[in-house]
């Protein structure tokens, strides 16, 4: 298989050429996950319920008299402990305001104007050029290929930064679907910029939310991402894909006469200050093996065949990932860094 040097990352020349080929036919989409965003300050969806959280904990009758730094520990360990599913606490936090007033749209404002302001309250520029500005630096240039973006992110840092690039574009985040000059931004889960209105009816961010999204049969955003993936080249950015509404949508929209879609992931990997307790985790759980299968009993490696064994569990996940991806129509561009994707995201529009 042939690779080229793009950047500090290698790059399978078939894939750079198939997001070239899309991007001179104008046929090439963008999906922007949490990655793209989190490098300004914005918490993940995970973290922002948990700001929430800390909300709601601080008008509680046991957690409320806490010191703030211990109701912030309390409420983030109590998560993890007893493994709560974020959209149950997001679910949870907006029933709580309610409780809190009178009045249904003052309820509503509530509880939006505290999501707008927890989304927003740690954004801080950059020192480095990240993922988010190359694709607003590629969706700038004349004639761009990008025929829209469709982000999973209520923020509008891309709106942003096209904004101080001089580059058009028109906002989507409900069925209306305005149409207007310049590139498309679909927020299919909704929107909350930094000023204005924020369309309740359209987020998707608690639990009832996502069943409605789930339960309809022609949800706007599910009707975009669908038309989406079965008609264009889609290059995945900043996302885990472990979505399994996003995976369902990739198996059933898949369409073997059209060039596949990519993902850009980081491989898998264990920090240095981790490898040794992943390694004496491996033995721990080996002895526990060795005693309930009565056999190997006594044996032990040494710390560099474990070193050995941790190297390839990690490149076998790889393998795994990609596998699974490519069954539904995605290929994967590896990056050691996220710091290696702009370069990526440039050499879609630079000849070969």
């Amino acid at each position: 298989m042939v690779k080229v040097q793009v950047g500090q990352a290698e790059v399978n020349a078939s894939a750079l050429r198939d997001l070239r080929n899309a991007w001179s036919c104008g046929e090439l989409v963008i999906f922007l996950g949490a990655g793209a965003s989190i490098p300004y300050g914005i918490p993940s969806w995970r973290d922002l319920v948990l700001e929430l959280l800390f909300d709601q904990a601080a008008g509680t009758r046991r957690l409320g008299t806490l010191w703030p730094h211990y109701r912030r520990a309390i409420a983030s360990w109590m998560t993890d402990y007893f493994e709560y599913d974020p959209l149950v606490l997001a679910r949870m936090v907006e029933r709580s305001l309610a409780k809190r007033t009178e009045n249904g749209p003052e309820e509503e404002v509530l509880f939006l104007e505290r999501l707008r302001t927890h989304l927003y309250a740690h954004t801080r520029p950059t020192a480095s050029r990240t993922m988010l500005s190359a694709v607003a630096d590629l969706l700038a240039r004349p004639g761009s290929g990008v025929r829209s973006v469709v982000t999973f992110n209520f923020d509008h840092l891309l709106e942003e930064e096209l904004h101080a690039r001089g580059t058009a574009y028109t906002a989507v985040s409900g069925p209306g679907r305005p149409r207007g000059e310049g590139v498309r931004i679909v927020h299919v889960h909704g929107s909350v910029p930094r000023e204005g209105a924020i369309a309740r009816e359209a987020l998707v961010f608690t639990e009832p939310d996502y069943h409605r999204l789930t339960e309809a049969v022609f949800h706007w955003g599910l009707s975009e991402i669908m038309e989406t993936l079965r008609r264009h080249t889609v290059l995945f950015l900043g996302l885990s894909m472990s979505d399994p509404s996003l995976r369902r949508l990739l198996d059933a929209s898949r369409n073997w006469t059209y060039p596949p879609h990519y993902q850009v992931q980081r491989r898998h990997e264990v920090r240095d200050s981790e490898e040794a307790a992943a390694m004496a985790e491996i033995e721990r759980r080996a002895r526990h093996h060795a005693e309930v299968l009565g056999s190997g009993q006594g044996e032990t490696k040494r710390p560099d065949q474990l070193e050995a064994a941790v190297r390839a569990a990690l490149e076998q996940a790889d393998t795994y990932d990609r596998e699974v991806f490519e069954s539904m129509g995605v290929k994967t561009i590896w990056v050691d860094g996220f710091d290696e994707i702009p370069a990526i995201v440039d050499a879609i529009a630079t000849e070969a």
